[in-house]
């Protein structure tokens, strides 16, 4: 349980970490494709981290910190499980508090599990209770008559027949953009993270960032369409009444309005500015110096210096006895005649 906990807060350090350094570094920039790359290596990268494994001759300061903190929960872990060996008989243990956190953080996984499973569920029920209609494309159309702002899942549109008529080409242009660059498993990996993560607010603002990005993306590819920016910018604020029923979809009008639109009227950034993500690199390697499991060489050395002595001491035993049984005893020898 307790290699558990030093899994999970390693993760969580990185994450916070990584997700500080976008928001300081890259989030004002216009490079949407590298941004949404940079987010889901963040998500990787935190989980990837705490489970590497570098060797080095001399620990550092953060390592023995580091080391520190993994002995004392490891050890805090194992106090009630050492008593409850020692005791025999059935007694009520000892209070815990790896304990109370463990049962805390499984009844959030367990919560988060099937809030995303029901929300599924409810979605997946909901566009089979509609007809379908696939496009030249290959998108799956589903036209409908309720209030409900248009949203796109993996290869799904659904529209209401009143967005079709009045708006229908630029949010199909913009729904297709989700479809197209594959924004849903970007979501479902954020939300396997959130599931796992759901204490830490990293992930939550992540999440919010990678969603806003989607939007960037596919509002860039409408106006990349020949739409007029200044009527498409009116159609989000007339649809940002509408209403959303699920989390795991890309919905018309999710993110925030204002910062799509002076996303739209931004200047684009200058190509230099691409030189800021090499600012992660000393980031990576601090996070794995830091968090990865580090072994000592000095103790793999002395390890095999003691087993070369005992080879050596082992050969040594077996030539005295060779030699031993090679001499000729005493008795065979004539005495001495006084």
């Amino acid at each position: 349980m307790g290699e558990v906990f030093v899994y999970i807060l390693k993760s969580s350090v990185c994450l916070v970490a990584f997700y500080l350094f976008y928001r300081l570094m890259l989030t004002k920039e216009t490079f949407h494709r590298f941004n949404r790359i940079a987010l889901i290596s963040i998500i990787l990268f935190s989980s990837i981290v705490p489970l590497i494994t570098i060797t080095t001759e001399e620990p550092t300061q953060v390592q023995n910190a580091v080391t520190s903190v993994e002995q004392l929960i490891i050890q805090s872990s194992e106090v009630i499980i050492i008593e409850d060996k020692a005791i025999g008989q059935e007694v009520t243990s000892t209070f815990n508090w790896l304990h109370l956190i463990l049962i805390i953080y499984l009844s959030g996984v367990i919560f988060f599990i099937c809030y995303n499973l029901f929300s599924l569920g409810r979605m997946l029920y909901w566009l089979n209770s509609y007809p379908r209609k696939k496009t030249e494309d290959g998108t799956i159309l589903i036209v409908h008559d309720m209030n409900i702002a248009p949203f796109s899942w993996m290869n799904f549109i659904a529209i209401s027949e009143k967005d079709m008529e009045e708006n229908g080409r630029e949010i199909l242009i913009h729904e297709k953009a989700h479809i197209k660059k594959y924004h849903s498993l970007d979501i479902l990996i954020a939300n396997i993270c959130s599931i796992t993560q759901w204490f830490n607010p990293a992930i939550w603002l992540l999440k919010q960032e990678l969603q806003n990005i989607h939007e960037y993306e596919a509002d860039e590819e409408v106006i990349r369409e020949g739409v007029n920016a200044k009527q498409y910018q009116l159609l989000l604020i007339k649809k940002a009444v509408g209403k959303r029923l699920y989390s795991m979809a890309n919905s018309f009008n999710h993110s925030k309005l204002k910062k799509r639109i002076t996303m739209m009227s931004k200047r684009k950034s200058n190509q230099w500015a691409r030189l800021k993500y090499l600012y992660v690199l000393p980031v990576i390697a601090v996070s794995i110096a830091a968090f990865a499991r580090s072994e000592i060489s000095d103790q793999l050395a002395e390890i095999s210096t003691i087993k070369v002595n005992d080879l050596n001491s082992f050969t040594e035993n077996e030539n005295n006895v060779f030699l031993e049984s090679k001499l000729p005893n005493d008795s065979t020898f004539p005495s001495r005649v006084s």
